[in-house]
């Protein structure tokens, strides 16, 4: 929360998000509310964060939503983290925060497989997710040993059903 949001205004936003609309049908914008990962899977690079992870607050991020929610008027929002519901109790007191703003905003988050169970799934949905990217990386649980991913296939399978039953699409990150 002590960094500054990013300076949105040195470029024309406006700009952007009604070219979103006009090529993609939704005009979009994205946020981060953490830095880092704390996994080790082999190939990435920490180079810019090592081995932390940041996480702004629940109230500092609805902060940022309700600003660019009336400042832009986003038909949607990307939460660009590596891993949006690393955390379950900072999921449930952000949407707690949603809720009490009566904020409601479509939007689609990259998480891992291992990261997400029922009480998850359920909070996405309830906070507007539509669409959650998993980075599976392989099919192959020999693979995913090898890149020291700490999943297994069974984990991402599971992700998938947990959130098609709730109606979130999955999309996979696969190396």
């Amino acid at each position: 929360d002590a960094q500054p949001w990013p300076d949105r205004e040195r470029i024309d936003l406006n700009r952007y998000v009604e070219t979103w609309r006009k090529h993609h049908g939704t005009g979009s914008l994205s946020v981060i509310t953490a830095r880092g990962c704390p996994y080790r899977c082999q190939w990435c690079s920490h180079s810019v964060y090592g081995m932390t992870h940041r996480r702004r607050s629940p109230a500092g991020v609805a902060d940022e939503v309700e600003w660019l929610l009336a400042r832009y008027r986003p038909d949607m929002l990307w939460m660009a983290d590596d891993v949006f519901t690393i955390h379950p109790g900072w999921l449930q007191s952000y949407a707690a925060e949603l809720k009490k703003r009566r904020i409601h905003i479509p939007f689609e988050c990259i998480t891992r497989a291992d990261r997400v169970d029922e009480t998850t799934a359920a909070t996405l949905r309830e906070i507007g997710c539509f669409r959650v990217w998993i980075g599976s990386e392989s099919g192959s649980q020999r693979i995913l040993d090898s890149m020291q991913r700490g999943v297994k296939t069974q984990q991402v399978k599971r992700a998938v059903e947990l959130c098609k039953d709730r109606g979130i699409e999955t999309g996979m990150f696969l190396m």
